[in-house]
């Protein structure tokens, strides 16, 4: 291991409680290594290692104070603390101390290094090149310190939500998303810390390859709780939240933060020729497989023993679906593949897992497993190795279609632990399914990280072709979205023509990666070569909204019913939260300017929320759209 890198360790749980009658909770906390190589690094740096508090705990009024160093206790380290409610108004206040169990979830161990930390001219160069974006109200010192005053805004927690909620955020099931959906937002201006008593707050922070370290402070601008580290990648929005509370008997008017900044350790370019050529193995592999499995009558075994035994509408998971259980990189696969004869595979699936060999990880099927055949491979999943599905069609029915039924088996299938690829027959190429928040998509496997710290622009607009100005004026967009976002950017479309096929092509022409949500439709065929993609049949074309979601931004071009369809529910999800509360653009003011008009006119007869009007820009002027970023998301 690095001692110069940043760490940080997997999550650690409460190993005893010992409740007080009065006053904190007295804790055990135990952490688990990774490897014996790292915990014989942490032995070495026992003295230099602190504690972050999980965020959910720290939203809901608990904090945790720890009592001197972590130790070793066998092939695990234990670190005493203390919990207590930094404010009394939380609802959950009367019975916190019983949500705390053995097992629960706490938070993380971590060591930042000197030589990680951003001096001053690294943080503001990191600035200006926009590999780092931080509140617009921050001053930086001499010793690479940023201070940063929170939004004018706080939250509290609904208090009608029921113990039982609380016992769900407490022990992880519930975590951030939950609570921002759950938690109320008032205006606060000034921000004012009342004596005794704390506030949930927030900022405006987009990390891609940094880790902030937040210091609680001395406590006369408020103390922040211990959960004090922000990740890259998880921590880009404009809703950061900040938990600050005041010990003090006088109140705390416009509390300041500040943070160290630290790189993240680099993702080096051996890594992704490695995962490149891994990719092109199991591209090699799957094309002579499918080959073998077209070319060769299926291996005779009898009928196939479904262990369900159960048939819906004439169907059951004895259907014919060319299957093959091997173990990857094998070298005698390797030469019967490379026999002109290559009698494998089985006529199901089901024959293909119960002839499995004890040391086969990858299954190889020609149609991604359907419901019920999806069913016969979870009651065997204790009985194989199962590490990876390698599937050619995404379903008998629909062809390169999936069903909003197959996107729930592939979640299933991430939960387990089960890696999925595609052997994409139209572009020669096999791509991993990957999630970017919570959405699954196909990906070239040595993109994936890239594509994960991407920040992503939805671009919404008509199929149709488009007068020379609007290319002109939609690839300046572009071209001023890069220079502002930076260099990692993807583009986000419905996979068609006219806007989205001139977005994606400008996108590529930057670097920027591309993608696609394609739909069933006859009148628009997926246009295909993007980064990353999925797919949906026609009836699931609102449920393939969702994946949009994806996306940090909306920018809605000329368009016509489809995309003021999808004007709706973006609209929609900005109101309820679904999204959290970033600039809309509407590109094309001349084109909008009637849906301008109405918009407006919701808002003044209360059918919308004045606030949204704070976040929607009707313009035909890229600059302003990067000034209205500027503004709205607050970061410099």
């Amino acid at each position: 291991m690095n001692e110069n890198q940043f760490w940080h360790s997997t999550d650690g749980q409460i190993l005893t409680v010992r409740p007080k009658k009065d006053g904190p909770v007295a804790l055990t906390l135990v952490f688990w290594p990774r490897s014996p190589a790292e915990m014989d690094f942490l032995k070495a740096h026992l003295a230099e290692l602190k504690f972050t508090e999980r965020s959910s705990l720290a939203r809901i009024g608990i904090e945790m104070i720890t009592k001197g160093a972590p130790a070793v206790d066998g092939n695990r380290l234990t670190l005493e603390a203390e919990a207590f409610m930094y404010d009394e108004s939380f609802p959950n206040f009367e019975y916190f101390k019983k949500l705390l169990r053995p097992g629960t979830p706490v938070g993380r161990l971590f060591r930042a290094p000197a030589a990680a930390k951003l001096t001053s001219d690294e943080i503001w160069q990191a600035l200006k090149e926009n590999r780092l974006k931080l509140p617009n109200t921050i001053s930086i010192d001499h010793v690479g310190r940023v201070f940063l005053t929170p939004h004018q805004v706080t939250y509290t927690i609904n208090p009608r939500l029921p113990r039982l909620t609380f016992e769900r955020i407490v022990s992880g099931n519930a975590g951030r998303a939950f609570l921002d959906k759950v938690q109320q937002r008032h205006d606060a201006s000034p921000l004012i810390i009342p004596p005794r008593s704390g506030v949930l707050t927030s900022c405006s922070m987009y990390l891609k390859e940094h880790f902030v370290v937040l210091n609680q402070g001395p406590g006369n601008l408020g103390i922040h709780t211990s959960a004090v580290l922000l990740d890259p990648i998880k921590t880009f929005g404009t809703n950061i939240m900040l938990e600050i509370y005041n010990t003090g008997d006088q109140p705390v008017v416009n509390p300041m933060v500040s943070v160290d900044i630290f790189r993240a350790p680099e993702g080096t370019d051996p890594e992704m020729k490695a995962l490149a050529k891994k990719r092109q193995r199991l591209l090699a592999t799957a094309t002579d497989m499918f080959r073998c499995l077209d070319d060769s009558p299926a291996v005779a075994t009898g009928e196939a023993h479904p262990k369900s035994k159960i048939t819906v509408r004439g169907q059951s998971a004895t259907m014919e679906n060319r299957a093959i259980f091997i173990r990857a990189g094998d070298e005698d696969l390797r030469k019967l593949l490379a026999a002109k004869a290559c009698p494998l595979g089985y006529r199901t699936m089901i024959q293909a897992l119960d002839a499995a060999a004890p040391d086969a990880d990858t299954l190889v099927v020609d149609f991604f497993p359907d419901l019920l055949e999806h069913m016969e491979l979870i009651t065997r999943i204790g009985d194989v190795k199962l590490k990876r599905i390698v599937f050619r069609k995404a379903s008998r029915t629909h062809g390169y279609f999936l069903s909003s039924n197959a996107h729930a088996r592939l979640d299933t299938f991430d939960a387990i632990g089960v890696g999925v690829y595609w052997y994409d027959e139209t572009t020669k190429d096999v791509y991993m399914h990957t999630y970017k928040k919570d959405h699954g998509f196909f990906v070239r496997e040595e993109n994936a990280q890239k594509f994960k710290e991407a920040t992503v622009l939805a671009f919404y607009g008509s199929a149709y072709s488009l007068e020379q100005a609007d290319t002109a004026r939609i690839s300046g967009l572009v071209d001023k979205l890069t220079a502002f976002i930076g260099s990692n950017l993807g583009v986000l479309t419905g996979g068609g023509g006219g806007v989205m096929r001139l977005a994606t092509e400008t996108a590529r022409s930057k670097g920027a990666l591309t993608g696609a949500c394609f739909l069933e439709l006859e009148a628009q065929p997926p246009e295909l070569g993007v980064d990353f993609f999925n797919t949906f049949q026609e009836s699931s074309r609102h449920f393939r909204q969702k994946w949009f979601e994806a996306a940090d931004f909306c920018i809605f071009n000329v368009g016509g019913v489809g995309t003021l369809e999808e004007i709706g529910i973006e609209m929609c999800n900005l109101k309820l939260g679904i999204r959290p509360r970033t600039p809309y653009v509407f590109y094309g003011a001349g084109f909008w300017k009637d849906l301008q008009k109405q918009f407006y006119a919701m808002i003044d007869q209360k059918r919308a929320p004045a606030w949204m009007k704070d976040y929607v820009l009707f313009t035909d002027d890229a600059d302003e759209v990067v000034r209205f970023y500027r503004k709205t998301l607050q970061v410099l």
